[in-house]
């Protein structure tokens, strides 16, 4: 087992075991690479971390919400689009630091005449990091004068000596962490140059990222939402999309909760679909496949959702084009029986305007598009710390990155579906065995239930094309 696998079996016991460290530095380190690597995978204890809304516009306030399950003291960075840091918490306003368990404490205070957290550029993907340690942290204490500053900055040499001193603690129980990924974006004033089309047929989008604070892997699939969400918003008129991003959906009804089955499920059902529009459904989480039910995304609710289940559901609103992607592991792991999936539904009976790539992918092709990020018996894999931040974007699991950075490159071809498959499945395999180098040439990843199977590759599966 390893920490960057996206397996059904993978847990924090897995993380105690390799030891995996707290940062991974580089040379040539990355401004605020440091908060993105914050690692924390033997405390004894628990932190949660929320904001009031996943994307802020610019002018918005901020409002962040931190729980520990001790008394500790709370350290609150945040890391912008150009991955500069600033501490939010402690700062000149509220300079006593020191939180009980199982107090949920809103950062800024949301009364009182404190101090407010207005989002301004440069605008894109942003991380909220807690850390809660029992012990105060005068390596930060010493370093940020909290008194002096309205918000203290984190300067390269400062993010080093933060990082090396939380490294040496990464051995201790008595600190935990948390991260969330925020998206921010410029206030749409109705000007701009959007890719506008005059087709009436919409997109369907549902995002499915199973965040949770089990593992390393459930803090990441964030990520992977939000570069789906930013690739399609990017290149297709927003008149044309309905997207619908269950986390945030979660975070409003049921804070704190998980992603259920239902969740799925009846968003799907739900969809009012018209004949000439695209279905898109992207989930990120673990995953595995039973030997006579096939692959199933094991969520941290503890539910299996069976792909026939979801590709079922989509083929049910007969749309003219219906998309399942997903990126997790694909790995042998048999459920009892009794939860295998009923008969699936039968199955299911172009716009121009956006661009190139998009038009001929998302509004002209038709049938299914069902992809997963690894072949059968294999891990998917998120980055590791050291890697996990390119121009300043985190970058989240390795197959979904390579996905939406192909699209994006090829923006202005006219590929189709099995072309641009080819492609982001040589591409990512390319990038997990640069990234990875040292483990392949070490043997590889061993693989749980194969004796004697270890993997060397990572290559994406598609299980039907146009």
């Amino acid at each position: 087992m390893n920490p960057f696998f996206k397996s059904v079996l993978l847990t924090l016991l897995v993380l105690i075991a390799f030891g995996t460290p707290a940062f991974g530095q580089v040379p040539g380190h990355i401004r605020g690479a440091f908060v993105t690597g914050i690692n924390s995978p033997n405390a004894a204890f628990s932190v949660k971390v929320e904001t009031d809304s996943p994307v802020y516009s610019e002018g918005d306030l901020l409002q962040a919400y931190v729980t520990s399950g001790e008394d500790g003291y709370l350290y609150l960075f945040y890391r912008d689009a150009e991955a500069k840091v600033s501490v939010l918490f402690p700062n000149q306003w509220q300079k006593n630091n020191f939180i009980k368990g199982g107090e949920r404490v809103a950062v800024p205070k949301r009364q009182g005449d404190t101090f407010q957290i207005t989002i301004c550029a440069p605008f894109g993907s942003e991380l909220l990091t807690a850390v809660v340690s029992k012990k105060p942290l005068p390596f930060i204490d010493n370093l940020m004068d909290f008194a002096k500053f309205n918000i203290a900055s984190v300067d390269d040499n400062a993010g080093n000596n933060i990082a090396r001193e939380l490294e040496r603690r990464v051995e201790s129980p008595d600190w935990a962490e948390a991260s969330i990924d925020i998206r921010t974006v410029k206030r749409d004033l109705g000007g701009g140059d959007p890719p506008v089309g005059s087709g009436t047929a919409k997109m369907h989008l549902i995002l499915a990222a199973d965040v949770s604070s089990t593992d390393s892997v459930g803090n990441i699939v964030g990520t992977d939402t939000y570069n789906i969400r930013e690739l399609i918003e990017n290149n297709i008129s927003g008149a044309r999309l309905n997207i619908i991003d269950l986390q945030e959906k979660l975070q409003k009804s049921r804070p704190g909760g998980t992603l259920t089955k239902e969740d799925i499920i009846k968003e799907i059902s739900n969809l009012n679909v018209e004949s000439g529009d695209t279905i898109f459904v992207f989930f990120s989480g673990h995953g595995a496949y039973d030997s006579i039910a096939g692959q199933y995304f094991a969520l941290a609710s503890r539910e299996q959702v069976f792909r026939s289940e979801v590709l079922g559901e989509m083929k049910s609103k007969r749309a003219r084009l219906t998309i399942l992607i997903s990126d997790c592991c694909y790995n042998r792991s048999d459920v009892p029986a009794h939860l295998h999936p009923s008969a699936t539904r039968a199955p299911m009976g172009a716009i121009k305007g956006c661009r190139a790539l998009f038009e001929k992918l998302f509004f002209e092709a038709e049938g299914v598009v069902d992809i997963t990020a690894s072949e059968k018996g294999t891990y998917g894999f998120i980055y590791p710390p050291e890697y996990r931040v390119e121009n300043g974007k985190n970058k989240g699991s390795i197959f979904t990155w390579n996905f939406c950075k192909q699209l994006e490159t090829e923006t202005h071809a006219s590929k189709n579906w099995r072309q641009m498959f080819e492609l982001v499945r040589e591409e990512t395999d390319k990038d997990f065995q640069r990234v990875f180098a040292q483990r392949i040439s070490e043997g590889g990843f061993l693989i749980q239930g194969e004796e004697g199977a270890y993997q060397k590759t990572l290559v994406p599966h598609a299980f039907m094309l146009p």
